[in-house]
């Protein structure tokens, strides 16, 4: 069956623009009935702040994936785009992040040998 496949980001990207941190809430939730309630949790946050800027269109189907700007908290800025689509069945999109001045992070690039056995 020939279908369209979304590979995405490499393991060094995903954790790179994906990652979460653990961090501590403490608040107050103020209820529709005017009730507050205290809280005090933990929760797993992402470092990044994600902004959609355009969409993968397959050859099968009309839309494949989101593409994303990470903006991380230091200020550094990268944007997924397609690196490949070698065929397998169907194209096979691979996922990797430009910089803020649109150059290839060599860190996020997929390998020759890993493409070869999309």
């Amino acid at each position: 069956m020939r279908t369209d496949q979304y590979v995405g980001l490499n393991k060094w990207a995903k954790n790179k623009v994906l990652r979460r941190e653990r961090v501590r809430e403490i608040g107050v939730r103020v209820l529709p009935s005017g009730q507050s309630q205290r809280f005090n949790r933990w929760a797993n946050v992402p470092v990044s702040r994600r902004q959609q800027i355009g969409i993968v269109r397959g050859t099968y189907r009309p839309f494949v994936a989101n593409l994303y700007r990470y903006t991380l908290p230091g200020g550094e800025v990268f944007e997924e785009y397609i690196q490949c689509t070698p065929w397998s069945g169907g194209p096979c999109y691979f996922i990797a992040l430009k910089d803020k001045r649109g150059n290839p992070v060599p860190e996020s690039l997929w390998t020759d040998e890993e493409l070869s056995n999309a």
